[in-house]
């Protein structure tokens, strides 16, 4: 079994390649103990891998925290994986292949193999992602913006007198016009993130033509879709079926 960690900026996923079969895993917040606690959840399904591949965007010092407890449980090799010029059959857009995040790279890869024709992919985390990959799978860009708990966060920092926790009446929904302060705050930024999305899919069927594929991901995926005006086809694992492209491709 190779094990598969997408390490992001708030959460950490993981998953498995067994047989060269991709299996979802479970995912957790980031913080103290975060690895030993994906430790555990791994050996109580009573599994062991021989082998650990890590898309990473975390700091140096969590990938040796990562190294060194990986080492402790299962003595075997821990592969981060790294962005390529191109691979997969997808060139990478960026004017400096390697600046490209490796999260974006492996969710490039992944998509085009789930799906034929052009593409928008937009993964909605702590940073909001979009990427656009022509039918050849040219990749022509992106942009990042802040995602949902970013804009909510960065309001209430830097706003007196708004203080989303106190106020205690939100329910973390989308409201047409809300009345209590969260609510507010958390319908500004589900509305920003929304339109963005139907505006940038737009403008990409203009110029990509109408064949293009809208594919989400992200940890707050699955409570935008709902909202958009375009269609969008949810998957969860992107990132992690990344990993498991570059996991299955070392194994062979």
């Amino acid at each position: 079994m190779i094990l598969l960690l997408d390490i992001g900026n708030t959460r950490i996923k993981w998953g498995c390649l067994i047989g060269g079969e991709f299996q979802s895993g479970g995912a957790q917040s980031r913080g103290e103990g975060d690895v030993a606690s994906m430790v555990a959840a791994v050996q109580a399904r009573h599994c062991r891998p021989l082998h650990v591949v890590v898309s990473n965007v975390a700091d140096e010092a969590y990938r040796e925290q990562l190294y060194r407890v990986v080492s402790k449980a299962w003595g075997c090799q821990v592969e981060m994986t790294a962005t390529q010029a191109a691979a997969f059959g997808v060139v990478n857009g960026y004017d400096e292949p390697h600046r490209l995040g490796v999260d974006r790279w492996l969710a490039l890869i992944a998509a085009r193999q789930l799906c034929d024709g052009a593409l928008c992919i937009v993964d909605c985390g702590t940073a909001l992602t979009v990427d656009l990959l022509t039918a050849k799978g040219v990749h022509l860009g992106g942009m990042i913006v802040p995602g949902m708990s970013l804009l909510q966060g960065t309001l209430v920092k830097n706003t007196a007198g708004l203080d989303v926790i106190s106020d205690g009446q939100g329910d973390g929904g989308m409201h047409f016009m809300a009345r209590n302060t969260a609510d507010a705050i958390s319908a500004g930024a589900c509305y920003s993130s929304v339109a963005l999305i139907d505006r940038v899919f737009a403008d990409a069927q203009q110029s990509l033509g109408e064949g293009i594929s809208l594919l989400l991901t992200g940890g707050d995926a699955s409570m935008l879709r709902p909202h958009l005006q375009c269609e969008g086809v949810l998957e969860p694992d992107l990132v992690l079926k990344g990993v498991a492209m570059i996991a299955g491709a070392a194994n062979q």
